[in-house]
């Protein structure tokens, strides 16, 4: 099975009303489409990820670091479900405001076979159940503040959200409450702009590399999906400062990290991607983005028999293909594609200058992020799960000072999607060829 990688899911209003699509993914029986990948966050109304938990996983970024829309989330749509085992975050008192654990977002960096971590807090109250015992709680204390059943402790275990020591129940995964948030979010404001200034001439340069073909309107979608929470994530990984998300029989269900956090971010993109012998198709969303690019949602079978088509003929060959994606500006009539290919290959200039950006980045964010005071301060189990949770923040923080310096733009279906026009949505899709 090809490995996938995630991070956002998709939101579940976005399936509402497509087919029987449960809290964001259709029981089409995803399971059956091994080549999609999901990367996102879910849990809030915004990006809550049903779909991302019933897909396979993609090397959860490119098992998408989270990938998908369906599966950075499912990997193709790349729209951002985004647990730690056991010795999650130690939480503080629970005196937090209390806000709902609905209104949080729930993000998860995770390879998942079946639904993972986010779809099962999404389940009944057990969301709830995890808020209520963040600091401990015995239970008989737990159905003063959340009603359970045991099944639903059971389920919570079997995931490895919720962790049972003597007589008394604690969430297993880290949750940051308002204040945390904040004060961790002001963290990454600090580092931010000094990463986008050591990046801003070679993100000119990759954006001068894409005006020169045409595409420069796909700037800010290579850069996030592929590059930020993409390539970045690989070269993490390849340092040991990640571990690598792998499903086994004594961590099953899913591996990774898993979290939850309030309030949810404004803005906050995902990715998704569908992959199959070294070839995958990435699309870029948002939750306000969906209603112009529904069929990559809502027809599923064309969209991989869209990118089947240019896996093993170059171009468009069924006319079906033609008759829902075209719109979209991806091909011109001949059924050539026409969005961005990126050859992950060391000739091919624009794939050295991603790769220089991933490890400029990941050589310097550690270091930025000051993981042992994070560690310290909001008790991570360890640098790993860290970095994990501070560098989602830091990535979305960081295309937000880049599009403020001028020095990438927003696609008009992320900065204004109700003036978009289908063929505007070219702007979130491209190829990657040779990947792993």
């Amino acid at each position: 099975m090809v490995k996938r990688r995630q991070i956002k899911p998709i939101p579940t209003f976005w399936v509402s009303g497509i087919g029987s699509w449960v809290r964001g993914h259709d029981y089409i029986n995803l399971t059956a489409m091994p080549r999609l990948g999901y990367c996102g966050d879910v849990g809030d109304a915004r990006h809550d990820g049903a779909l991302g938990a019933i897909l396979p996983p993609r090397r959860n970024r490119a098992p998408m670091k989270t990938t998908s829309l369906w599966t950075r989330a499912v990997n193709l749509l790349m729209l951002p479900l985004v647990a730690s085992p056991l010795g999650a975050q130690g939480q503080r008192a629970d005196s937090m405001a209390k806000p709902p654990f609905e209104s949080f977002s729930v993000i998860q960096y995770a390879t998942t076979e079946g639904p993972g971590p986010q779809n099962i807090l999404r389940l009944d109250n057990n969301g709830e159940i995890a808020l209520a015992a963040r600091s401990g709680m015995t239970r008989e204390a737990l159905p003063a503040q959340a009603p359970f059943t045991e099944s639903q402790i059971a389920l919570l275990k079997a995931f490895r959200l919720l962790e049972e020591r003597n007589d008394t129940l604690k969430t297993a995964f880290p949750i940051l409450d308002p204040e945390e948030t904040r004060q961790l979010r002001g963290r990454v404001q600090v580092a931010a702009p000094r990463l986008a200034e050591q990046l801003a001439p070679d993100v000119q340069a990759f954006v001068q590399e894409l005006r020169a073909i045409g595409r420069e309107g796909n700037a800010y979608t290579m850069l996030f999906s592929y590059i930020i929470d993409g390539l970045v994530w690989d070269e993490f990984e390849e340092s040991s400062l990640v571990d690598i998300r792998e499903v086994t029989a004594a961590n099953p269900f899913w591996a990774g990290e898993v979290w939850a956090l309030y309030p949810p971010r404004a803005f906050a993109p995902g990715t998704n991607s569908i992959s199959e012998e070294g070839v995958s198709l990435k699309v870029s969303w948002t939750e306000d983005a969906i209603p112009q690019m529904l069929p990559f949602v809502a027809d599923v079978p064309t969209l991989i028999q869209m990118f089947d088509d240019y896996r093993t003929a170059g171009g468009v060959k069924h006319e079906r293909v033609r008759e829902v994606f075209g719109p979209f500006d991806l091909f011109d009539e001949e059924g050539r594609f026409t969005i961005p290919v990126i050859v992950e290959d060391d000739s091919n200039p624009m794939y050295r200058s991603a790769k220089a950006m991933a490890k400029a980045v990941a050589g310097v964010a550690p270091e930025h992020l000051h993981l042992t005071a994070l560690v310290e301060e909001f008790k991570f189990r360890d640098a790993k799960q860290a970095l994990v949770v501070a560098y989602h923040e830091l990535m979305w923080e960081l295309m937000d000072r880049l599009v403020a310096g001028g020095f990438v733009r927003k696609p008009t279906a992320f900065a204004d999607p109700s003036r978009a026009e289908p063929a505007d949505i070219a702007d979130l899709v491209f190829i990657v060829r040779g990947s792993k």
